[in-house]
Parts: C-alpha cells; sequence; structure tokens
C-alpha cells in the first residue's frame, strides 16, 4: 500500500516519461511481491496441512 500511495504522491509532479517510469518501477516491484507471496504460500500450505493431520490424529488418540 505504501508504494502505491508514494506513486500516486508522485503523479503529476513530473513529465509524462518520468510517470511511465516510475509507473512501470511500481509494476515490477509489484509482480515480485506477488511472486514472493505465492512462493511462501506454496511453502506454508504444506507445513500447515501436515500440522493439521498431526493434531488431528493427536485428538483421536487422546480421545480413545
Amino acid at each position: 500500500m505504501e508504494c502505491i500511495k508514494n506513486l500516486g504522491k508522485l503523479l503529476g509532479k513530473t513529465d509524462i516519461e518520468g510517470q511511465v517510469n516510475q509507473i512501470e518501477l511500481v509494476k515490477q516491484f509489484l509482480e515480485k511481491q506477488i511472486s514472493d507471496a505465492y512462493a511462501e504460500k506454496n511453502k506454508n500450505e504444506k507445513m500447515y496441512q501436515k500440522l493439521g493431520a498431526i493434531v488431528g490424529l493427536m485428538i483421536v488418540i487422546v480421545l480413545i
């Protein structure tokens, strides 16, 4: 959100080429952030699935 806020502040203060360059930089930054978020999600998703299965098994063992 901070990146988009900064972009909003910069737009209109420079010429067209400067604005296009700023938009491209923000676009690249956001694309990298999205790809990093997907990678982290995929890594943690497997861990949470295994953790859920283990906790479920522990509850079943305790109840028996």
